[in-house]
């Protein structure tokens, strides 16, 4: 399941829009104060259905992006936010982690507490889903 992070990265990583912003992962060890940043990250996993031998597992991937607060910060997020929806609505990550992954889809939009850190940002939930086989 966690191997969609990674394709999710070298997705947004292709996008002229977020040149010169950190991309990351929840797993990957780096300095996470650098700003403008993109982070995915598996928060949950819901269980679409478990009939019969397989159960198939939808993860709600969150692509958050901050930056700094500023007069620039709201357009520079709009850009962003375009610019990541347009390449992952409706996108197929294909193979990860041994199974086929479906099609990507935008289920929230929602604005993360930073703290007092001077960051500001939105995250973007998107779910996939794919079959895990169990026993018969």
């Amino acid at each position: 399941m966690l191997a969609v992070a990674d394709l999710i990265k070298a997705r947004v990583a292709l996008l002229a829009a977020l040149d010169g912003w950190a991309l990351r992962t929840g797993t990957e060890l780096e300095d996470r104060r650098a700003l403008p940043a993109l982070d995915v990250r598996c928060l949950r996993a819901t269980v679409a259905d478990s009939r019969g031998a397989g159960a198939m597992v939808q993860p709600q991937w969150t692509v958050t992006l901050a930056v700094q607060r500023g007069p620039q910060a709201g357009a520079t997020l709009d850009v962003g936010i375009a610019a990541v929806i347009e390449s992952l609505h409706g996108w197929q990550p294909g193979e990860g982690g041994g199974r086929q992954w479906e099609a990507m889809k935008l289920a929230d939009i929602t604005e993360p507490i930073f703290g007092d850190t001077g960051a500001v940002g939105y995250e973007l939930t998107f779910t996939t889903a794919a079959l895990y086989s169990g026993q018969q």
